[in-house]
């Protein structure tokens, strides 16, 4: 919907942060959140003292010495782009109020369990949460773990997670771990410290599925001489070995280390010998207040010097191609869903741990401690324990908005209020009252700093990521809350922070997808074959087998005009029915390249490659395996780029259209179908892994659709066809051709007198940076406007005037195109 003159357009409270010219603007109570730049930011801002459309776009161009039009055309994008984020509307902000968690989280299910299979230990840590020893507590007999496996699978856990001690030095460690991984079908994460992988036990980890047994492993030095006087004389070697053992035979751990005073200056170290080891990713731990670091002097770093160890082990780990897991759990966290509130953390609600002794507790780290002993396993069921536990009824009624550091900060809803372990064990030490799930976190400071941090590095992603080379330079929103967020159907509007002890999990849309289209390549599927057909003319060169499996929503092909000798790429080009139509109009000159991610496709398009090429006489087309959001070609190779239906697979549109635009080349065009929604995907549709393999899920609305071509580079935007394509729990979606161009800015704005004159039907016209037209009116250009006008789809509409080129300022026009009359 466009803005008319007398619109007044309204914002939320929010609070601005700014970096290096990249501004961060936060809304605390939904929370949302963008990303923009000065000029972004300063609209927002004046639209804190009210203004309406018109006085908005004239305030710009007084503010920032443009024409009238360009102002519009700026603002017209930058509103549509914060509107569709939620942070522009054309009704007053009214916030709903929340007064906790508790109304929101369900106890339908515990979603992980967590199992001290022992107290004891080959090593006897300096910072040993729970006193773990050789001489510590072996644990329950393997038929009482079972038993307890048994009723935590019966409440739907889906992650089980192994500790101790050591589990490993249990003699029946890998019969309990299958047990669950294959008996239950469930993950399992075994915190470890991968001392005893070798020999015997190694043979026996490589009979366990990697997907679902997942590592992690404790290292807290890059040498023995840091490593050796916290964990053990002598442990350093060992873990090092155990690394070095797993990753050949599939396992990928995650190498935990725990931050010490100690340890401080030697992260960096650990990553570079981490990454020599094929290790891909480092987590760190905070130290809890509570065991043996407690007895020694001088254990805990100051909060200053952990923020800036952080950061330092993050440019680090970036150079190195590592990721520091803390960071990418919080972006997971940031990147979540607009709107959704984190509020304190799991323990006690949808996760609970049992102690070596049979005793249940609300998380691991807190296990031991007597006060918050939820009851016994051994003498009650575990429903009844979670269900009617006093101190899991405590946690359930806590909330951040009771939490004296978080109540006013603007951060509270995306950090969550912190860690509640580390909160309860602090005051506990600091407290005569002894522990509070409620009072503060030591390490609020360092939450606080990496949150901002991971903001400002998702802004610059945006930012790196939008095309200033294509002349389009209105304000954008370069990044949102929510925009690289992977849809859940269990996705609620509040939700706890994860367990900090472990590392983080993420969903990856595209192996749905590819599952979905594999078996559809191996069964043709009906319902997702194209509703509108092709020409006999244009397929009788192509097996049936390949027409049985047209899946798409259009036949841009068709509207394509290819012509003979072009460049093609096709994405997502399937079984293949696009290249092979297309490699009938190119000619044997041309090429076609088809791009698929799925197997299965590229399977049965290149078998049935060797009998188009018999049937056309000659070979034009081939194959190629690899993703829409990184094309494997170089720069500028291609003059038209087709997609049938498939642009609304992928998890990351944005990514997708700028890889476009650097594929083609100047003046190149793309011609691609795809489906639209009438209005904004419902989360619920979005959730729904069959529909979003069926086009819709991940359907973006025509304006968005628009938009994000737009900000890619692309200009000349035309919808050549659109159609009813289905409608979806009341929700109506379109099928849509659509043509765009493209064409690269080189030299700026150089002016060597060359003019533009329009001669369509219109009174005047306006092009996409701002550049108004009145008809038969000479209009001085730069270079490479001219260049542009003189090309599709504008070439017949103008004409261009070069003093340089020995042409007057005469003109004439001759019906379809335009022609300079010579001096």
């Amino acid at each position: 919907m466009s803005f008319n003159d007398n619109s007044i357009l309204y914002i939320p409270h929010y609070v601005q942060m700014e970096r290096r010219g990249l501004y961060l603007l936060i809304d605390p109570e939904v929370p949302n959140w963008i990303a923009t730049d000065r000029r972004g930011a300063w609209t927002l801002h004046k639209l804190r003292a009210g203004r309406t459309f018109r006085e908005l776009v004239n305030e710009y161009a007084a503010d920032h010495g443009i024409e009238a039009t360009r102002a519009w055309l700026h603002m017209d994008c930058f509103l549509k782009d914060a509107r569709r984020h939620r942070f522009v509307d054309d009704n007053p902000f009214s916030g709903s109020i929340y007064t906790g968690r508790w109304g929101y989280l369900s106890l339908d299910t515990l979603n992980e369990f967590w199992i001290h299979i022992n107290n004891s230990c080959n090593l006897t840590c300096a910072h040993c949460l729970v006193n773990s020893s050789p001489r510590g507590n072996p644990g329950l007999r393997g038929d009482k773990i079972r038993e307890i496996i048994d009723q935590a699978n019966e409440l739907g856990v889906s992650r089980f997670y192994f500790t101790g001690g050591e589990p490993m030095i249990r003699r029946d460690f890998f019969a309990l771990a299958e047990y669950v991984t294959e008996g239950k079908g469930k993950e399992l994460i075994v915190l470890t410290n991968g001392m005893l992988l070798h020999g015997e036990r190694l043979e026996q980890l490589k009979r366990l599925d990697s997907e679902k047994l997942r590592l992690q492993i404790s290292l807290d030095g890059s040498s023995p001489q840091v490593n050796d006087p916290i964990r053990g004389e002598g442990s350093f070697e060992c873990i090092v070995e155990g690394i070095k053992n797993v990753v050949p035979i599939g396992f990928t751990p995650t190498v935990t280390t725990v931050i010490t005073s100690s340890n401080l200056d030697d992260l960096e170290a650990i990553a570079e010998l981490l990454s020599h080891l094929g290790v891909g990713n480092h987590h760190l731990l905070w130290l809890h207040r509570r065991g043996r670091a407690m007895r020694g002097d001088g254990f805990f770093p100051r909060l200053e010097e952990m923020v800036a160890a952080a950061k330092k082990l993050k440019r680090k780990a970036d150079g190195l191609g590592m990721t520091i897991d803390n960071f990418e759990a919080l972006k997971a966290r940031l990147d979540s869903r607009r709107g959704t509130k984190f509020d304190l953390g799991n323990a006690g609600l949808d996760s609970l741990c049992v102690y070596a002794d049979g005793v249940v507790y609300p998380s691991a780290a807190l296990a031991g401690c007597p006060e918050l002993r939820c009851g016994n396993v051994l003498e009650q069921p575990l429903e009844e324990i979670w269900q009617n536990s006093r101190i899991c009824q405590e946690l359930r009624n806590a909330t951040v908005l009771r939490k004296a550091l978080c109540r006013d900060c603007h951060l509270r809803f995306l950090c969550g209020g912190g860690d509640i372990e580390h909160s309860y064990l602090y005051s506990q030490q600091v407290s005569r009252d002894g522990g509070n799930f409620l009072g503060p976190d030591p390490y609020c400071g360092l939450h606080r700093a990496i949150i901002e941090d991971v903001l400002f590095e998702l802004a610059e992603e945006g930012r790196r990521a939008f095309n200033r080379r294509s002349g389009f330079d209105a304000p954008v929103v370069c990044r949102a809350m929510g925009e690289g967020a992977a849809h859940c159907a269990e996705d609620a509007p509040v939700q706890t922070v994860h367990s900090a002890c472990v590392l983080s999990f993420q969903l990856d849309k595209r192996r749905f997808v590819q599952e979905f289209y594999a078996q559809a390549a191996e069964e043709p599927q009906e319902s997702l074959c194209c509703p509108t057909g092709y020409s006999p003319e244009d397929t009788r060169h192509i097996p049936q087998e390949v027409l049985d499996r047209a899946y798409g929503c259009g036949s841009p092909i068709g509207s394509a005009e290819v012509r003979e000798g072009e460049v093609v790429l096709d994405l997502g080009s399937g079984t293949g029915i696009d290249c092979f139509i297309a490699a009938k109009k190119t000619g044997p000159s041309g090429m076609v390249i088809g791009l698929d991610m799925t197997d299965q496709m590229l399977e049965v398009a290149s078998e049935s490659k060797t009998l188009v090429a018999e049937n056309l006489g000659y070979d034009a087309v081939r194959f190629v395996k690899g993703f829409m959001e990184a094309i494997p070609l170089r720069d500028k190779p291609v003059d038209l780029i087709t997609s049938n239906c498939v642009i609304n697979l992928s998890p990351d549109k944005k990514r997708v259209f700028r890889e476009i635009w650097r594929v083609l080349k100047d003046h190149g065009r793309i011609v691609v179908s795809d489906i639209v929604a009438q209005g904004e995907v419902p989360e619920h549709i979005r959730a729904n892994e069959k529909l979003w393999g069926e086009c819709i899920g991940g359907a973006l609305t025509e304006e968005e659709f628009f938009s994000f071509l737009e900000q890619a580079g692309f200009y000349g935007l035309q919808v050549l066809k659109k159609s009813f394509y289905k409608e979806v729990d009341g929700y109506r979606f379109y099928s849509v051709t659509v043509r765009a161009y493209k064409f690269e800015k080189r030299e700026g704005c150089v002016y060597i007198g060359q003019k533009a004159v329009y001669h369509g039907s219109f009174r005047a016209v306006m092009d996409e940076e701002g550049h108004l037209f009145p008809c038969n009116e000479a209009v001085e250009v730069c270079t490479d406007t001219a260049e542009k006008l003189s090309n599709p789809p504008y070439r017949g509409l103008f004409t261009i005037t070069d003093p340089t080129q020995g042409r007057s300022e005469e003109y004439s026009y001759c019906g379809e195109e335009c022609c300079s009359v010579e001096g």
